[in-house]
């Protein structure tokens, strides 16, 4: 059955914050936003899952609710079933790759990286520049943990082999 999108009537205050959501704003964004908000009110439409998380929209939710509008009821997108955790953290990253400034670390250690990089994301972005994917590090299992120098990126939390040649440092 293909996923079909409703618009439903929910309560701001009962809309839960997805706690891996990796998106952040700087200060300035969150400016531009609250006075768009201010401005044109809730043009776009949060996207939630069926059990009230939301998907997109957290920093639109934020600002309603410190801007004292807990009670009001407003126009979600609702999924015609339960997204599952992958799809979920997919539409997060998709519906802001563009746009959007991230939490490194909850990238990092909450998402697959072959994921992210699948999504949009370049390994550059993370400063890991792989020969191959990087869920094939470990697979050989030859090296003995004393062989290995473990390197973790101080961007992403990407741990890697630094001795291991097919990764490229040039």
């Amino acid at each position: 059955m293909a996923l079909t999108w409703n618009t439903e009537k929910r309560r701001v205050k009962d809309l839960k914050p997805f706690d891996k959501n990796p998106r952040t704003m700087t200060e300035k964004q969150t400016a531009d936003l609250k006075r768009s908000l201010d401005m044109f009110d809730l043009v776009e439409i949060p996207a939630i899952n069926t059990d009230n998380t939301i998907i997109a929209g957290h920093q639109r939710i934020r600002l309603l609710m410190e801007g004292g509008r807990g009670d009001e009821k407003i126009d979600v997108r609702v999924p015609s079933r339960q997204l599952t955790d992958i799809e979920v953290r997919e539409y997060c990253i998709r519906s802001n790759r563009d746009r959007g400034s991230w939490d490194w670390d909850k990238l990092a250690n909450e998402f697959d990286i072959d994921n992210l990089v699948d999504w949009g994301f370049s390994p550059k972005e993370f400063d890991i520049d792989l020969d191959i994917a990087p869920g094939d590090l470990d697979s050989e299992g030859e090296d003995s943990a004393k062989d290995k120098l473990l390197t973790r990126c101080p961007k992403c939390g990407f741990e890697y082999d630094a001795k291991d040649s097919r990764i490229r440092t040039d």
